[in-house]
């Protein structure tokens, strides 16, 4: 089949469109960090853990906008990982290995569609590609978020203490990205292994 358009400029429409989408998830989260570090405050009575989180929450308000850039520039920087293996940015272990941790409540949940982008990158491309290297994946939005906290010197405690909301205002709600994109690689004829198989066998 012949595409009318060209499979990495297409790869790096969907990586600004959902680059947009996730920043407008990450909005939300911010939109809602207040309240829920509050509740989180006075859901303890431990004096040093309340002053912790309600000092954490002023920050955070403080840092608004930096934050929010920081993650933005680095969804930016990847948008040529779509294509090729190694983009340039170094990685680090323990935030990698902590981003892993946060991103595997969601990634079996959306593993299929995931698998089904891969699949479909890796007929544009006529290359293998693994769904973990997929830019948007849960994993690499986590390591995002991790480096640009850790990037406003935000310490481990810290992380944890907003990292549930982080996964409730951000990653829960991925699908809402993963959908229209696998969609739109459809529409552009490229195909999973299942449906190279069957377009295969049914021409056979």
């Amino acid at each position: 089949m012949q595409h009318a358009v060209d499979p990495k400029n297409l790869l790096t429409a969907l990586h600004y469109q959902a680059s947009g989408e996730l920043m407008r998830l990450m909005d939300g989260f911010y939109s809602n960090i207040e309240d829920g570090l509050f509740e989180m405050a006075y859901a303890t009575d431990q004096e040093p853990q309340q002053r912790k989180t309600i000092d954490l929450m002023r920050e955070l308000r403080f840092r608004r906008e930096h934050l929010l850039k920081t993650f933005g520039k680095r969804l930016q920087q990847t948008a040529t990982a779509w294509v090729e293996d190694n983009n340039g940015i170094p990685d680090y272990l323990e935030e990698r290995m902590q981003a892993e941790q946060l991103a595997s409540r969601c990634s079996n949940h959306f593993g299929q569609v995931l698998q089904s982008i891969a699949e479909r990158v890796a007929h544009a491309l006529s290359r293998d590609i693994d769904r973990r290297s997929v830019p948007i994946c849960p994993e690499e939005v986590s390591y995002h978020f991790i480096m640009t906290c850790r990037s406003l010197e935000f310490d481990s405690e810290s992380i944890t203490l907003i990292q549930d909301l982080f996964h409730r205002f951000v990653l829960d709600r991925l699908g809402g990205i993963y959908g229209p994109i696998n969609q739109q690689l459809m529409e552009a004829g490229y195909n999973t292994v299942s449906e190279l198989q069957k377009a295969t066998a049914s021409t056979a």
